[in-house]
């Protein structure tokens, strides 16, 4: 396998990992998910409040958690895009220079790698605003999000939009005039 073809499947990888790190949403920048709005935040967090049962405080913290993460994950977007481009140009080249590949894959890697320390870090101050209750909850839903998405790839379960954000609830597919096959 050449030194392109490693470059290329290590970017994907690192900007797939990025994407998924990313709040469900629009799809941006590189395939991305694009960060949420204020009214998004607001809505997915009003959400959190009705099924965690949170309190004001919990909320409000949460909310502000929800933006500095936004608010990072931009920073760390901006921050990859031109070393993304970067790197592609040197890919796109007749004959990449393999020392110059390594150097920019390297370069993209730690904005990556500091990407996913930042959102780590997130994770667990989300999680210490939690009671025990409300940590059993959200880890449950993070073990049957597998499941949900393996359903929903596979067409057997749609999320039920309120717009444009998932409510939570599943109903079967609809086959009206907007449906499309995969």
């Amino acid at each position: 396998m050449s030194v392109r073809n490693i470059s290329f499947a290590f970017l994907v990888i690192c900007m797939s990992s990025l994407a998924f790190a990313q709040a469900p949403g629009r799809m941006g920048h590189m395939g991305m998910m694009a960060t949420p709005t204020d009214q998004e935040i607001d809505h997915s967090v009003n959400i959190l409040q009705k099924t965690l049962n949170l309190s004001s405080t919990q909320v409000n913290t949460i909310r502000d958690l929800a933006r500095v993460r936004r608010d990072e994950m931009r920073t760390v977007r901006q921050e990859a895009a031109p070393k993304f481009q970067q790197l592609m140009s040197l890919l796109n080249q007749p004959n990449p220079d393999p020392a110059a590949v390594g150097r920019a894959t390297i370069e993209l890697k730690a904005v990556h790698d500091r990407g996913r320390t930042r959102q780590a870090d997130i994770e667990k101050q989300f999680s210490s605003v939690l009671n025990p209750t409300q940590q059993q909850t959200v880890n449950r839903l993070r073990d049957e999000a597998g499941t949900f998405m393996a359903l929903h790839r596979i067409g057997l379960i749609e999320p039920e939009f309120d717009n444009g954000m998932m409510s939570g609830r599943m109903n079967p597919p609809a086959y009206g005039s907007g449906h499309r096959e995969y």
